[in-house]
């Protein structure tokens, strides 16, 4: 008998020719699983695999020529390809606002019809990823005139009611309305969680259907932990002149204000009469950005202060041997991927804040800790873990990197996402 053909398309504003976040992090994943998926549905399936994302300007901080050759790469070898998508920019705005998104998620929604239709597979899944691509699944499921078995999931990492709280922004918020009303109201259509907090928000706060939510649980893989040797690593931070012979705590990420970076340098000032050394590392699209300014005047001699979009010495960090904490102090996060990082390596411990997504992360004082956000709390716990006998510290360390090998192994979790769909059908709801 025949296989049965199977479509999967990803849309992304990052992973695919960028890669400058979280969502771009756990969208390299799900195309590093697609070997596994491929092997646990071969006997069944043919599998035939594209990505969408809107262009990016080849001189845009964000955009990563290896990573577009390596997401060509994975998606030609199954038939299939990369395909951009209009946003109605010059390739400098990729995320955007309201303006971008209407022509995103329309054209998107061409891209992956005309590819499907070519295919005609028997069965397909469109994974839709943030507001850019909120309303591609009911613009696509509107517009399908073949035969086949289709679900569609917008899975967001973010929402304005998380990530623009208190400043909220009215015209993105209608747009994820809009989105989680279509999928109520239109078989086939599903919103995607990655964790419990995202469930309950989606549920509570824009008002999915329990039937239409299904899990794309969060994780990484092997090759986003990837081991520098010792020599190397202390090579590097000399280069920095980041001191390697004082314990390390160091944060890093995106430069926006919801990260907490202004809180995690008003604590390293409050601890300096530690021996340890604090290194920030932020990712700013300019510096012309506020935020390196504000930042600036935070400085303090037992803080190193960098700039820039690196990939690799963050990972050093957080395998570095002398490195005791690295802090994600965000103000708002629905789940952030750095506190799998760093418990991955099973060498620093991660302290992570009480908001959002993080705490369902860690097991605090198990496999990680978890802070409040005023200065004097999060100077407190640092302190607090920074004086952790040894023993304790490796133990902690050990049950973290356990519970990232057990609870967040992305190939696992996609793989495990892809077949729940097929499970349940487009007539399921």
């Amino acid at each position: 008998m025949p296989k049965k053909k199977l479509g999967i398309v990803i849309c992304a504003h990052d992973g695919i020719s960028s890669m400058y976040a979280g969502v771009g992090t756990a969208t390299d994943a799900y195309f590093e699983s697609i070997d596994q998926i491929r092997s646990e549905l071969d006997a069944e399936y043919e599998i035939r695999v594209w990505a969408i994302t809107p262009r990016f300007a080849n001189s845009n901080i964000g955009f990563n020529q290896p990573q577009l050759q390596k997401i060509r790469r994975i998606c030609q070898e199954t038939g299939g390809d990369v395909l951009e998508c209009f946003n109605a920019s010059d390739g400098f705005d990729q995320y955007g606002d309201v303006r971008n998104w209407s022509v995103v998620s329309p054209t998107a929604a061409l891209l992956a019809y005309q590819a499907l239709k070519e295919y005609q597979p028997t069965d397909a899944i469109v994974l839709a990823q943030c507001t850019p691509f909120a309303m591609t699944p009911a613009i696509l499921m509107k517009h399908v005139d073949f035969d086949v078995n289709l679900r569609i999931v917008w899975l967001t990492h973010n929402t304005s009611l998380i990530e623009d709280r208190g400043d909220f922004d009215t015209e993105r918020i209608s747009f994820e309305l809009n989105a989680a009303k279509s999928i109520n109201a239109t078989p086939g259509l599903f919103a995607g969680y990655h964790n419990s907090y995202m469930r309950d928000h989606l549920g509570r706060d824009y008002g999915v259907l329990p039937e239409k939510l299904t899990p794309v649980l969060n994780g990484i893989t092997k090759k986003a932990v990837p081991v520098y040797p010792q020599d190397e690593i202390r090579r590097s931070l000399l280069q920095k002149s980041i001191p390697t012979d004082k314990p390390i705590v160091f944060s890093f990420g995106r430069g926006v204000e919801v990260k907490g970076f202004d809180i995690f340098m008003r604590a390293a000032a409050a601890l300096d009469d530690l021996d340890c050394h604090f290194v920030l590392q932020v990712a700013a699209w300019s510096m012309d950005y506020p935020i390196v300014a504000d930042l600036k005047k935070l400085q303090h001699p037992n803080i190193t202060l960098m700039f820039g979009l690196d990939f690799v010495l963050p990972r050093q960090l957080m395998q570095w041997d002398k490195t005791e904490i690295v802090a994600v102090l965000s103000r708002s996060e629905p789940g952030a991927i750095v506190p799998m990082e760093v418990r991955a390596y099973g060498n620093a411990l991660a302290l992570v804040s009480n908001r959002d997504g993080l705490p369902c992360q860690v097991h605090d004082g198990k496999d990680g800790f978890i802070t409040d956000l005023q200065v004097d709390e999060v100077a407190r716990n640092m302190r607090d873990i920074l004086h952790l006998p040894r023993e304790q510290k490796d133990e902690i360390a050990a049950a973290g990197a356990r519970r990232i090998r057990e609870d967040y192994n992305m190939s696992q979790n996609f793989t495990a996402a892809i077949m729940q769909l097929l499970e349940r059908g487009q007539d399921d709801c």
